[in-house]
């Protein structure tokens, strides 16, 4: 049984973390997950990646027995593919959409944090539970999703949140039963693969990149972005169509 679930369907990508019960993040589930997105990011008939776990979890994070026995031996441990991990969830040319379908701990809220939109089943619930396993590694996400207090509170004492606070909070689009959390999140995806993939993948590009910056600079570089997608006959078709509406 493989650790990763990856299936296309019109033009939408779904990979599931498929490593029972809880998902634990293996170095080779890690692994395969990275080429996973590669695959996905290189592959022109998909337009937006969908990504779950399987069963009741989402990921509860590295597996903790791997990464010991790792540091024990000087081997490379789940650990040790984070950066890469993270930086193809960051910095893939199509969206992602987290279906968090379930507890999403440590690397798995990080997985979660690095998606572009955001929805949860109502059994979902997050943390950082790193300080109490001798670990450390996914406040930084949690950062972009939640406040200074709120991130401090979590990584120091274990404080967990639920999915009626986060969509509280706005961090989720929605908290959902179960049994809709997938046709939700399908259904945000079919609305982005009906639009002009250039579109959205410069669109995708433009906030991945103007995240961290100032506003100004933020803007220029987003202006930057829309000349060069002016320049696509199927951006111009569609100032067409708008001005005849």
């Amino acid at each position: 049984m493989s650790d990763i679930l990856l299936s296309v369907q019109n033009h939408i990508a779904t990979i599931t973390l498929n490593r029972p019960p809880v998902n634990a993040l293996s170095l080779s589930m890690m692994t395969a997950f990275v080429e996973a997105l590669k695959a996905v990011d290189t592959d022109d008939s998909v337009r937006v990646v969908i990504i779950t776990g399987s069963g009741r979890c989402f990921s509860a994070g590295v597996d903790l027995k791997e990464q010991l026995a790792a540091l024990e031996s000087g081997e490379p441990g789940p650990a040790s593919v984070g950066a890469r991990m993270y930086d193809a969830l960051l910095h893939g040319r199509k969206p992602t959409i987290a279906a968090i379908n379930g507890p999403a701990l440590g690397a798995g809220l990080g997985i979660a944090a690095s998606c572009c939109i955001l929805v949860a089943s109502e059994n979902t619930r997050v943390g950082i539970p790193e300080v109490a396993v001798g670990m450390l590694g996914g406040a930084r996400h949690a950062q972009r999703l939640l406040g200074h207090s709120t991130v401090n509170r979590m990584l120091l004492t274990g404080h967990q949140l639920d999915a009626q606070e986060l969509y509280h909070r706005r961090v989720i689009e929605a908290c959902l039963a179960p049994d809709e959390l997938m046709p939700y999140a399908e259904k945000i995806a079919a609305e982005i693969a009906a639009k002009d993939p250039n579109a959205v993948q410069m669109a995708r590009k433009s906030l991945a990149e103007v995240e961290e910056m100032g506003v100004l600079a933020g803007y220029c570089q987003e202006m930057e972005l829309a000349t060069e997608l002016g320049k696509t006959e199927n951006a111009r078709n569609a100032m067409r169509a708008f001005l005849k509406r």
